[in-house]
């Protein structure tokens, strides 16, 4: 009988826990298995993760480059080429109708948009830190890793103003940040870092691409430490819960059961956002392990890092 330990090949990623990596597990461990234990992902770019890491670019260009030259021509100019010189890796020009809004021509109208929205509100921003990465303790044997876009000082205090582009401005997208795992951490690495009185809290720095404009909205997202409790106890619990499911798989499941008992389903989320990209094996496959020592056609094996992502400030607290 072939368990498991035996048909899936280690990595050492799988002991590297991140926010996005507990929120996904969160939303459904079936998904976090295929992504995060097999690491399965699609071989072809995905246009909203590819074009929201090129905006990401474009914005902290902009942020460091706002007290000393503000929002000019000439700023936006360069926030836009390291946006294109990023996209262009994935995305050739034939393909910018079928991405459009999110495609480098519609991106320079939007950056010039959000230099006039925020010209005025972002004119006394002094940056402190950029691209900031590191771990952050959940127990005395526990880290989360973490990437934050920018830390700032601002009249109202010190905050992190995190980047995320959407396709709706809606209730939903807006409410997402208020209890999230990702933004509790970053709210923790803040109280961490700077005095408890110094300390406002994260911004959702948001920019909405629709076919018809982009919108810009920031959104708060503050924890008082008392929230943060309930932070530190929810991320716990659910990182208690895919240790075990771990434990589960490799302990306890093997090929020759009717159905895979660790990692089940969460099906209320099988349409969430876009859609799971593995909703069909889902749907195939009772038990997975029976089809798993090579990825499908169309996907890859590539076990993501969070403790190798690029940064320029590292930070352990």
């Amino acid at each position: 009988m072939a368990k498991a330990v035996d048909i899936i090949q280690a990595s050492k990623t799988w002991q590297v826990m991140d926010s996005t990596k507990l929120q996904s597990f969160m939303e459904c461990p079936r998904k976090y298995f295929y992504e995060y234990v097999l690491g399965w992902r699609n071989e072809n770019p995905s246009i909203h993760l590819e074009f929201g890491s090129a905006w990401h670019l474009a914005m902290e260009h902009m942020i460091r480059e706002r007290p000393e030259r503000g929002y000019s021509g000439e700023v936006i100019r360069e926030a836009w080429q390291l946006l294109n010189d990023y996209y262009r890796q994935f995305f050739p020009p034939e393909f910018d109708q079928s991405n459009a809004p999110k495609e480098p021509g519609n991106a320079l109208y939007a950056l010039v948009g959000y230099a006039k929205w925020w010209e005025e509100e972002d004119r006394e921003d002094k940056p402190l830190y950029t691209e900031i990465a590191g771990v952050v303790s959940l127990s005395a044997n526990r880290v989360l890793h973490f990437k934050m876009d920018s830390i700032l000082e601002l009249q109202k205090g010190i905050t992190s103003r995190e980047h995320k582009t959407g396709s709706q401005l809606s209730r939903q997208w807006r409410d997402q940040w208020s209890l999230s795992i990702q933004t509790g951490t970053y709210n923790h690495v803040l109280y961490c870092l700077f005095p408890e009185d110094q300390v406002w809290g994260v911004e959702i720095n948001g920019s909405i691409f629709n076919k018809t404009k982009t919108q810009y909205e920031r959104v708060p997202s503050r924890r008082t430490k008392a929230m943060l409790n309930a932070w530190l106890m929810t991320a716990n619990y659910w990182y208690d819960n895919a240790d075990r499911e771990m434990d589960f798989l490799f302990n306890e499941c093997a090929e020759e059961d009717d159905v895979l008992r660790a990692y089940p389903c969460n099906p209320t989320n099988c349409n969430k956002y876009f859609g799971c990209q593995f909703m069909d094996f889902c749907m195939a496959w009772p038990n997975p392990l029976r089809s798993c020592a090579q990825p499908p056609m169309g996907y890859k094996i590539e076990h993501w890092n969070p403790a190798e992502e690029s940064h320029k400030h590292y930070f352990t607290v």
